[in-house]
């Protein structure tokens, strides 16, 4: 009985997000011609109406996450874990926005012809890890197979497709200075719902991939590589003023010395 008098309740709780979500369709098909928008707005009503938080979130705010779909190019599908709709509290009320995964990041690089492959990683207290930095470097990392411990850092290694590499990593201290700048992790009313909360091994991930991105040939930077990462930063900055938001992202991107593979470390290394 109880769940009979609840059925319309639903029923137009569907039929709203459904008319929310179309209202993107088309600013969604004018950015891009690669994806669906049938199908991306089927993943986007399913994801709202189970959420009934996200769903409360402002109009406007959904609309725009779902037109960024299509300015990302990086499918809502929850079975490949590219992006996702999450809710955000800002100054100005609940927000739903892209979140961009540390696996959709991996694509687009990949996409954009700037490496061939990339491994990212968290190092925990029990691993094994071996680095060196300068003009000799080298990173190795064996994971415990169990018992792993506490979470220490992340790391993130680029493989250029002319056959050298480029390695970033970040200890506990630095990803958590990164965190804290997060308007979702300050929130505390809402930090149940950020992505440092519920994916925390992902955002470590994410956080360090960020970082070596601003190491790679910008040469091979795609306009939608640059728009999903100044998105994704947007997002994560959102009640910073417009000239604190982009103070850096991008100025300090430069070419790479080159690095070639070996197979053993040459001196002693840090741990």
């Amino acid at each position: 009985m109880t769940n009979q008098s609840n059925l319309p309740s639903t029923q137009e709780r569907e039929k709203e997000v459904k008319t929310l979500v179309f209202s993107a369709q088309k600013q969604f098909e004018a950015t891009t011609k690669s994806m669906n928008f049938i199908k991306e707005a089927g993943f986007a009503i399913q994801i709202l109406t189970n959420n009934q938080y996200l769903a409360k979130a402002d109009p406007n705010s959904i609309r725009h996450a779902v037109a960024n779909i299509a300015q990302t190019e990086l499918t809502l599908n929850p079975a490949l874990k590219y992006a996702y709709l999450v809710p955000r509290n800002s100054k100005d009320g609940l927000k739903c926005i892209l979140d961009i995964s540390y696996i959709g990041m991996i694509k687009l690089l990949t996409d954009a012809g700037s490496v061939k492959n990339i491994d990212a990683g968290v190092i925990y207290s029990n691993d094994e890890y071996d680095f060196r930095r300068g003009n000799d470097p080298y990173f190795k990392h064996k994971p415990a197979l169990s018992k792993r411990g506490d979470m220490m850092g992340a790391y993130a290694i680029a493989f250029l497709r002319d056959g050298g590499f480029q390695f970033e990593i970040m200890g506990k201290e630095e990803i958590e200075k990164v965190r804290a700048t997060s308007e979702s992790w300050k929130n505390e009313k809402g930090r149940q719902y950020s992505p440092w909360e519920t994916w925390t091994d992902e955002m470590w991930k994410k956080t360090v991939l960020k970082r070596l991105f601003k190491l790679l040939p910008k040469t091979h930077f795609s306009e939608t590589l640059i728009a999903a990462i100044s998105n994704d930063h947007n997002n994560e900055m959102s009640d910073l003023n417009e000239e604190s938001k982009h103070e850096q992202w991008f100025s300090d991107v430069q070419e790479i010395q080159e690095i070639k593979e070996e197979t053993q470390p040459k001196q002693e290394t840090n741990k």
